[in-house]
């Protein structure tokens, strides 16, 4: 029986205008009063994440930064995998060399080696450009936008960040061209002790080998005492590959997920834009009913 529903964000949970529905809020809330746990998996930083889970008033635990870091519901941290800080210098070299921004995921949030000019920039000619080109919607009002940017922290460059003790989570670029990407994953490769994934050909994500989501999913599900066969995950693309790879109690992939995920997930669901995360957990609601009638029935409790 289910008793962990591990969910991506982006593509699964979120539709393509950027939300999670009503339908779908209120199934979670469902499904967390019937006694199964939810929990979100994301490439998304935490204040990133919990700003839509916040709005669609959802409460719950979750993994961020591709799983470098969980937070319980109060946003306290734990399970951390972060980047040394001599990795994350030969990552930011390459990515100078290869003229890429460095979107930079830490302790204390968003932060930047670049300096604000550099990073609207950045904003405006590559992820806004693909983001549209992909139906994604990271920001849904100007006033969302200017909000992330003041949250933003910024170093005059990479070694003033390098030089303190805070923890680096994950490093994320954006081309609008799937080329220059290849090129510089290919470079990245060479380094060793990182896990590499992609949301999709013009995005790159870099995180520690053991800041992935699946490995956190497991270790997070192991400190509950929650076995791998009671554990249900869902997603729809590269990022979430090491989750949906595991041999799990149920694995699922989103009816807009990529080729690959959908090769190897045991089921598929409907899209995102049909509250695909909901139909399926309205199925473990239901089956969770069945169970306890059957209980109470056997057991006369």
């Amino acid at each position: 029986m289910i008793r962990l529903f591990a969910s991506d964000m982006d593509g699964t949970l979120l539709n393509s205008s950027g939300v999670i529905s009503r339908y779908t809020a209120d199934s979670i809330r469902r499904l967390q009063t019937c006694g199964i746990e939810f929990i979100v998996n994301t490439g998304r930083d935490y204040t990133s994440a919990k700003k839509e889970l916040d709005a669609a008033g959802i409460s719950c635990n979750m993994i961020c930064c591709s799983g470098a870091c969980t937070y319980d519901s109060y946003g306290n941290p734990s399970n951390i995998a972060s980047l040394p800080k001599s990795t994350a210098k030969k990552i930011l070299n390459l990515f100078l060399r290869h003229g890429a921004f460095a979107d930079i995921y830490t302790e204390i949030g968003k932060t930047s080696v670049e300096n604000q000019s550099r990073f609207l920039s950045y904003y405006h000619e590559e992820v806004f450009p693909t983001l549209k080109k992909e139906h994604k919607i990271y920001y849904q009002t100007p006033k969302d936008f200017q909000k992330m940017m003041s949250q933003v922290h910024f170093f005059e460059n990479a070694d003033s960040l390098l030089g303190t003790p805070i923890p680096i989570y994950k490093i994320s670029t954006t081309f609008s061209d799937p080329e220059k990407i290849s090129s510089l994953r290919k470079e990245v490769e060479a380094i060793e002790g990182l896990h590499i994934a992609s949301t999709s050909s013009t995005n790159l994500e870099i995180t520690q080998e053991k800041a992935q989501k699946g490995y956190a999913l497991l270790q997070y599900a192991k400190q509950r005492s929650i076995e791998p066969s009671e554990i249900l995950a869902i997603g729809d693309s590269e990022n979430d590959f090491s989750m949906l790879s595991l041999n799990l109690g149920s694995t699922v992939a989103m009816a807009n997920a990529a080729p690959s995920i959908k090769r190897i997930c045991r089921a598929e669901t409907l899209s995102n834009d049909q509250d695909g995360v909901a139909v399926l957990m309205e199925g473990l609601v239901t089956e969770r009913c069945f169970y306890e009638i059957n209980r109470r029935y056997v057991f006369g409790l």
